[in-house]
Formats: C-alpha cells, sequence, structure tokens
C-alpha cells in the first residue's frame, strides 16, 4: 500500500505544480491587462493636447514628404498618417478624436476622413490583437465570476454574429466612448475579430466625419495651426465651433447610450 502511495504521490504533485503555476499566470495576466487599462486612459488625455499644439509642425513634415501628389498632398504623408494613426491608437498612445481633428486640418475633407476612418480601424485591430495576447482569457474567467457582467459578456460571444457586431456598434457609437479602453474591454470579453472590426468602424465613423469636417472647415480659413486660428479670428469661432462639435457629439452620445440602454436593460450607460 505504501508503494503504491509513494507511485500516486509524484503525478499528484506535478498536477497541483501546474494547476499553481495557471492559476499564477492567470494572476499575472490580469495584472497586466489592468496596467494596460489604466495606460490607455492616462496617455492619451495628455498626448492628444500636445498634438493638436503641434498641429503646425507635424502637418508640416507630413506634407513635405516626398512622392505622388493626390490633391497637392503626398502620398507618402498620407499613409504615413494612417499608419502612424493606427499604431499610436492601437497601442492606445494617442486619442482617436485628436487624430482626427488633425486629420481633418492637414489634409481636408476628401482625404482626411477616409485616412482617419482607416487609421482607426487599424488600430481598431492592432488594439484587438494586443489585448488578446496580454489577457489571454484570464480576464475572461474574471468577468464571468460576477454573474451581471457574465451575462452582459455573452450577450457579445454567445449570440450571433449579427447581434455582435450590431451590439458593438452600439458600443463604439457614444462619443464618450474611449477607443483604447474599449478595445481592451471587447478583446478581453471575447468578442470575434470580424464583427469586431466592422462593429467598429460603422460605429466610430460619424463622430470621426464630424471632427474632421469642422477641423477641415477651420483650416479652410487660412489658419496653420489652432493657436493661428484664434489669433486671426478671434476666440469666438474656436469657442463656437467647440460647442457646435459638443452638441453634435452629445447628440451620437444620447442616441447612443439610449440604444445600449434597450440591449442591456439596467446598464448605466452615462
Amino acid at each position: 500500500m505504501s508503494d503504491l502511495n509513494d507511485v500516486n504521490q509524484p503525478k499528484h504533485s506535478d498536477d497541483t505544480r501546474a494547476v499553481e503555476a495557471a492559476t499564477e499566470e492567470r494572476s499575472v495576466r490580469v495584472v497586466l491587462s489592468t496596467v494596460l487599462g489604466i495606460s490607455f486612459v492616462v496617455f492619451p488625455v495628455f498626448l492628444g493636447f500636445w498634438l493638436l499644439a503641434n498641429i503646425k509642425g507635424i502637418g508640416a513634415s507630413l506634407l513635405m514628404l516626398p512622392g505622388p501628389q493626390m490633391i497637392e498632398i503626398p502620398l507618402l504623408g498620407l499613409l504615413v498618417y494612417i499608419v502612424g494613426f493606427a499604431l499610436t491608437s492601437g497601442l492606445g498612445i494617442l486619442p482617436t478624436y485628436a487624430q482626427s481633428i488633425f486629420g481633418g486640418w492637414i489634409f481636408g475633407f476628401s482625404l482626411g476622413v477616409p485616412a482617419a476612418l482607416l487609421g482607426f480601424t487599424g488600430g481598431a485591430l492592432l488594439g484587438w490583437m494586443i489585448c488578446r495576447v496580454v489577457s489571454s482569457d484570464a480576464v475572461t474567467r474574471r468577468i464571468d465570476r460576477n454573474p451581471r457582467w457574465r451575462v452582459i459578456r455573452r450577450a457579445f460571444v454567445d449570440e450571433s454574429p449579427m447581434r455582435t457586431l450590431g451590439l458593438v456598434t452600439l458600443v463604439r457609437f457614444p462619443p464618450n466612448s474611449p477607443f483604447a479602453l474599449t478595445n481592451l474591454a471587447l478583446a478581453v470579453s471575447g468578442v470575434r475579430i470580424l464583427p469586431y472590426a466592422i462593429g467598429t468602424f460603422v460605429g466610430m465613423a460619424p463622430r470621426t466625419i464630424v471632427a474632421c469636417v469642422l477641423a477641415a472647415s477651420a483650416a479652410e480659413t487660412g489658419a496653420v495651426d489652432i493657436q493661428t486660428f484664434i489669433k486671426d479670428k478671434g476666440t469666438w469661432p474656436l469657442v463656437i465651433g467647440v460647442v457646435v462639435m459638443i452638441l453634435a457629439l452629445a447628440i451620437l452620445s444620447k442616441i447612443g447610450n439610449a440604444a445600449i440602454a434597450r440591449a442591456f436593460p439596467g446598464v448605466e450607460t452615462s
């Protein structure tokens, strides 16, 4: 009998160590995902203002790049903007609103809007992949421990692809939905990449277009940057433009939050 226990003991010990190792790995992934989420909140807030304050210098650098011209805009400069938008938004470094304003200001409406749409879509895909690699299924397990959160998560992943697409669109629609943090939330919840990508594109298109249009309109006055615009036109045109953008985004937010409330009764959206 003693011999039999000695034989079984190593296997039992190995199984215990495997379980402990898996538990420890999941705990590390939860911590890393938390750190990622905090960075996604902090960095965009400050760096977004930095980008807008340096529109003139950064924009001039893009417009001076060599290569074929597209409506007096160098193709290389436009491509650098799109790739840069994707990388910095996907990594949670720069906010999409600032980069959309930048695109509309530098490239105008006709090129700025499609470039910004491509930029944030690429950023969403990059963010999804990073968050999935960091979190794996560790955060999903934590979410499922809470019955309310589990119901919300499963509404995204256990329904048909079309319903998932619709829910992702609704979550992306309100302008107060933080881009990088939403990438993290959707990725760790197990949302599949195709409805995630399409829903992100459709949901974020309205607010991106609003930001690009207003920025392009301001740039058409001949101002090279926001500081020059204020100096030449005074503060009132800027105030009016900001108010118009806030009102437009508030309307979008109201519509999106109302739709989310209908999809998830009892869930706070404000």
